[in-house]
């Protein structure tokens, strides 16, 4: 029996409901790694760490994926009477993140990078309030989305979550203590998000201007998700998974590679079984999921074996 448009929309809406928005986590995660690690250092050498760990490698991965694809851009290029040189194509990839879709939010987190120091000041100024106040400021300024992702509104909303992660990293315990005392009103309101979430990708929600209540919602469920992983995690320090302390390791490898490796398996699964049901596409998503991350895992892990620790210079770790 043939899946219906419905059925479609209903694994849309449970997908994006889930992971749109993840992204969030790695601008967090980012200023909670400043405030713990990284504030005090030099900024020169702040400067020089960011291009070697992060604007290098995604340098390489932009030039390596556009020199896979210049036979299809190539041929682009002659259909529409364009003449552009390899050098001029990668560059606009860069400046816009366009290599492939994961890309986007770098030249975002290099704009994060720049504004550092002005939010290391707010982070000294009145206990840090105004990092407060600018982490509010994405629940009504809103990033955009596919196939503008690059903006002046995504960075001011992604700011919003490594200020405020640079506030989390100052003060980690005693928030996360305050995660534990508010535990069970932090799970309903996350419960809450997550189902309004569902409903507004379901229900086909088209914001207007600068504001869109879906980002918004997913903005706040997905700070109130970190906040409680966070605290999970601390809880369970001493009995965390090997597994999982690898793929933390890795994860901004993973970032950089899994889509090339999951977007040709997505290819193959449609050619192999065109017409699948819904059930099929789910089926077939997840495993393609788990394969790619674990594909990418292990070509990650022997880059590291290969080139050591100039393997950052290559895919960030």
């Amino acid at each position: 029996m043939l899946a219906s448009g419905a059925d479609f929309r209903i694994l849309y809406a449970m997908t994006e409901g889930l992971f749109h928005g993840t992204t969030l986590f790695f601008a967090l995660i980012s200023g909670i790694l400043f405030t713990r690690v990284l504030r005090g250092m030099p900024w020169a050498r702040f400067y020089l760490n960011k291009f070697t760990n992060v604007i290098l490698p995604y340098l390489v991965v932009s030039t390596v994926l556009v020199a896979l694809q210049w036979p299809q851009v190539v041929a682009y290029l002659k259909a529409n009477d364009l003449q552009d040189s390899f050098l001029h194509v990668l560059l606009l990839n860069v400046v816009t993140g366009s290599a492939e879709v994961q890309l986007w939010y770098i030249p975002v987190l290099a704009v994060l990078f720049v504004m550092t120091p002005a939010l290391e000041a707010m982070l000294r100024f009145r206990n840090g309030v105004l990092l407060l106040l600018l982490a509010l400021v994405p629940l009504v300024v809103s990033r955009t989305v596919s196939p503008h992702m690059l903006s002046v509104n995504s960075v001011i909303y992604f700011l919003g979550a490594y200020g405020f992660g640079m506030y989390l990293g100052e003060r980690l315990e005693a928030m996360l203590a305050l995660v534990r005392n508010f535990r069970a009103l932090m799970w309903a309101v996350f419960l809450i998000s997550l189902v309004a979430n569902f409903w507004l990708f379901l229900s086909g929600y088209t914001p207007s201007g600068f504001f869109s209540l879906q980002e918004s919602v997913v903005y706040l469920n997905k700070i109130l998700a970190a906040l409680l992983i966070l605290e999970l995690l601390q809880a369970h320090e001493d009995r965390m998974p090997r597994l999982l302390q690898t793929l933390g390791t890795y994860a901004f490898s993973l970032y950089f590679l899994h889509f090339t490796v999951m977007v040709n398996l997505d290819k193959a699964l449609v050619q192999a079984w065109p017409g699948m049901s819904v059930v099929g596409v789910a089926a077939g998503a997840l495993a393609i999921y788990l394969v790619s991350i674990t594909l990418t895992l292990m070509l990650c892990i022997m880059l590291k074996k290969l080139f050591g620790r100039y393997s950052r210079m290559l895919i960030g770790a």
